[in-house]
């Protein structure tokens, strides 16, 4: 239990870091024009990642998209 907290808290760390330096390099930016840029950009990928993520939870709940299971040869 203790290492599943761990490595939570490891993860969340590691996404901690990686927001604030996304913020710090993004506020470094002085051209509007690029910073729409990059936020549009950031959407889109965005958008993506809930399609792609949507689409599992589609998979993995549709019973049509599973394999049926095969008839087991018994003893004869």
């Amino acid at each position: 239990m203790r290492e599943d907290m761990a490595m939570d808290e490891d993860v969340g760390d590691v996404r901690r870091r990686e927001e604030l330096r996304l913020i710090e390099l993004f506020l470094r930016i002085a051209d509007p024009g690029k910073r729409q840029s990059i936020l549009k950009r950031a959407e889109q990928l965005a958008d993506e990642a809930a399609s792609e993520a949507a689409e599992l939870a589609f998979a993995s709940s549709d019973p049509s998209l599973v394999e049926a299971p095969r008839a087991v040869p018994g003893p004869k």
